[in-house]
């Protein structure tokens, strides 16, 4: 990943859109498989709230091993890192945690 000339490696578009599904629609996707459990109350809303934090490195690892999109993985751990501590924090005092 360091070898990469710029931050968004893959172009602002596409970059947007992985940003948009790892910060939105994975929350999302967690919260109607908590509601589905079950969980609920304060449980539900850390869950929320871990959904939003940053992917690690693994993904891209994998990635970059098997040729699948590496530049994509590659500005969503990026530019990820980046964005997660205002998105967290913001998911984290609107769910009053």
């Amino acid at each position: 990943m360091a070898t990469r000339p710029s931050i968004i490696a893959c172009g602002t578009r596409l970059a947007a859109v992985a940003m948009a599904l790892k910060f939105l629609l994975g929350p999302a996707v967690m919260a109607a498989a908590s509601l589905a459990c079950g969980l609920r109350g304060k449980l539900f809303r850390v869950a929320f709230v871990q959904a939003a934090l940053p992917q690690g490195i693994v993904p891209f690892v994998f990635a970059k091993e098997y040729n699948v999109h590496p530049d994509v993985f590659c500005t969503g751990v990026l530019f990820g890192l980046i964005v997660a501590l205002p998105i967290a924090l913001a998911y984290y005092f609107l769910l009053a945690l």
